[in-house]
């Protein structure tokens, strides 16, 4: 059984909300700061990481690729 992870340069987000729209079931935006959200994501430096579900892999790398700043990354492993 493979590891998906998300990571989320979350500093550098703009808050274009594309994440959100695209993948509903792993962000949401933060009505404060504007910015995006990880679900579930645990911070490490900089960055927010989460591990997802593999039936929600392909909406997370479709938002990967919406991103306009290329701050999220999909990971497998194994």
């Amino acid at each position: 059984m493979s590891s998906i992870k998300i990571i989320h340069d979350r500093p550098r987000c703009i808050g274009c909300n594309s994440c959100v729209c695209i993948a509903p079931q792993t962000w949401h935006m933060d009505e404060v700061e504007g910015k995006a959200v990880l679900s579930g994501s645990t911070q490490k430096g900089k960055v927010h990481v989460a591990d997802i579900f593999e039936v929600d892999e392909e909406a997370n790398r479709a938002a990967a690729q919406a991103c306009p700043m290329g701050i999220i990354k999909v990971q497998k492993h194994g």
